[in-house]
């Protein structure tokens, strides 16, 4: 007797035509078969981190499978990101990271992978604005401050990232460029234990992500002196940006993603599932409304707008790492 499973029964007449052909055909309706493990390439409290908690249980919901966060620090996010360009491409091992899984291979020497050519883009899911960040006890009060202490204090005073390679990294570097001023860097394992360390008084000052900082700056323990995007943002309408408080800063612009991206070979169909998990996740009003409120601005993307966007981001960020001689050890 010939068992007909329930899953392409219209299908298995065809069988005998169809060859090789039906395998894949079935295997790929039944996707994802097993849990799909998101890994978040920094410790917890960061934007990518925040980003997949929130569409994690809509889109376990819609896939009908478990879907897990792993938080796998380290090395400037390359420690997560190479995990999954070295996992099974199927659609069950996938990355939410931020831009720094684009620029911190960039700043290595040599690239320990091309994040563009092993990866590929399952959907951008939001943008978020970065944040220059002090104590409240801090004697900088404003940006005009902050200009003034960098220039007397000079390399003893020192600046927190989430980790060598960041943007957070590299958007301080191009700042010390423009403003020829002289900051020693000291990296942490993301945005979360780099906050502590502020807090804690191990840093002067943070350059940060919005989402991460916005409970501290609500709370009155840190004070923003300036965002780091070209224009003021919602959330922080009185705070300046770096770009309006000196003219050697008005092109100066840099800010974060949160992007799913998923191994280069893994197939359009899982692809194309997960893409419509995130975003049907993202806009779910409950999550939509997080998203506002923590200071993520929502954006979405298809898998192609996606790689377009990583192409010409490796490019800009290649220019800048170069001008500002930028290397990192991974």
């Amino acid at each position: 007797m010939i068992r007909i499973p329930r899953r392409g029964a219209l299908a298995l007449p065809f069988a005998g035509l169809a060859g090789p052909l039906a395998a894949p055909a079935l295997a790929q309706a039944a996707w994802p078969d097993r849990p799909v493990n998101m890994i978040v390439p920094f410790a917890p409290g960061g934007t990518p981190d925040i980003g997949a908690r929130l569409v994690q249980p809509k889109m376990s919901e819609f896939l009908g499978q478990p879907v897990t966060v792993e938080n796998r620090a380290g090395a400037g996010s390359t420690i997560g990101t190479r995990a999954v360009v070295q996992a099974r491409p199927d659609g069950h091992t996938v990355l939410m990271g931020s831009i720094s899984f684009l620029t911190a291979p960039l700043t290595a020497q040599p690239m320990p992978f091309d994040p563009v050519e092993t990866l590929r883009c399952v959907s951008l899911v939001s943008t978020s604005p970065y944040v220059v960040v002090v104590r409240a006890d801090s004697p900088a009060r404003d940006i005009a401050g902050f200009h003034a202490l960098a220039r007397q204090r000079g390399a003893a005073m020192n600046y927190g990232s989430a980790g060598n390679g960041t943007p957070f990294h590299l958007g301080a570097e191009l700042y010390k460029l423009k403003m020829g001023v002289d900051m020693t860097h000291i990296a942490y394992r993301g945005t979360g234990p780099s906050l502590v360390a502020l807090l804690a008084g191990e840093v002067d000052v943070l350059f940060c992500d919005v989402p991460g900082a916005t409970p501290h700056i609500r709370s009155g323990a840190i004070r923003p002196l300036g965002t780091m995007v070209a224009n003021r943002i919602a959330q922080l309408p009185d705070v300046p940006t770096l770009a309006e408080s000196d003219p050697r800063l008005s092109d100066y612009d840099v800010y974060t993603w949160a992007m799913l991206v998923a191994p280069k070979a893994t197939p359009d169909g899982p692809v194309n599932r997960l893409n419509e998990a995130v975003l049907r996740a993202a806009r779910a009003p409950e999550v939509a409304a997080r998203f506002a409120e923590l200071g993520f601005d929502y954006v979405g993307s298809t898998p192609a707008d996606g790689d377009a966007r990583l192409a010409r981001e490796k490019a800009k960020w290649t220019e800048v790492i170069r001008a500002a001689n930028i290397r990192v050890d991974l």
